[in-house]
Order: C-alpha cells, then structure tokens, then sequence
C-alpha cells in the first residue's frame, strides 16, 4: 500500500475517531452542537442515534488504522481487506449527511458540507490512490 493510500487512511481514521467522543458523550455541549450542527432542542430526540453512530465511527475508524498496521506488518491482503471496507463504508455513510442536508433534514441549507467533506474527501483519496 502507497504512502498517499496510507496517510489518507489514517487521516479519515482520525477524523472518525475524533468525532466519536463528540457524538456519544459530549452532544450536549455547545460547542459539539455547533460542531455538528445539531440545535439544542433536537439534542434529547437525537442521542439515541448518536450513541450509536459516535461508537460506529470509531470502530470503522480503528479498522482503518488495523488495516494500514496489518499491511505494514506483512499481513498485506488482511490490511488491503480492512482499509478498503472501512474507507468505502466511511465514503458511503458519510455521504448521507449530504443526503440528508439535501432532503432539508439540518437546521439551513449546507450546514452539512463540512463534516460531508470530512468524512468523505479523505477515505476517497485513500481508496482512488491505493493501486498507485
């Protein structure tokens, strides 16, 4: 796995990762609530899916850093394996905030392009530049 492969993984990783604590344990914060643009009244009828999602992202964030250590480690097929699954699952979901953006399900319009460019940009360079 390419060096540009690697790095992106770890990045998405981290991104995943950071956000976890976010989601699962502070939403009722302020400032996590601006961070992912959930108001304050909506906090209580969304923390039984942001529980969830929260461990969700760092467990696919966790398989990502697997992966690139098991390729590193000689375990290539396992680490390709992990990578590909986690970047293309974080891809996948993290275009749904846009979706939902879209479908006017956040607070105003575009709300949503931050965190959709987060979760997607930098597992998608990781997929596109693993076979270089």
């Amino acid at each position: 796995m390419n060096a540009v492969s690697q790095l992106f993984a770890v990045l998405a990783a981290l991104i995943y990762i950071v956000v976890f604590p976010l989601e699962s344990f502070f939403l009722r914060h302020p400032a996590a609530q601006k961070f992912l643009s959930t108001p304050a009244q909506n906090v209580p009828a969304v923390m039984m899916w942001a529980i969830p999602t929260g461990f969700r992202n760092l467990l696919i964030g966790l398989g990502n850093i697997a992966g690139v250590v098991a390729v590193n480690t000689g375990h290539v097929v396992v680490g390709y394996t992990l990578v590909v699954y986690c970047c293309a699952n974080m891809v996948l979901s993290g275009a749904t905030m846009g979706l939902a953006d879209w479908l006017g399900h956040y607070p105003r319009k575009g709300d949503s392009i931050p965190g959709t460019l987060g979760s997607t940009v930098p597992p998608l360079i990781a997929l596109v530049a693993l076979p270089f």
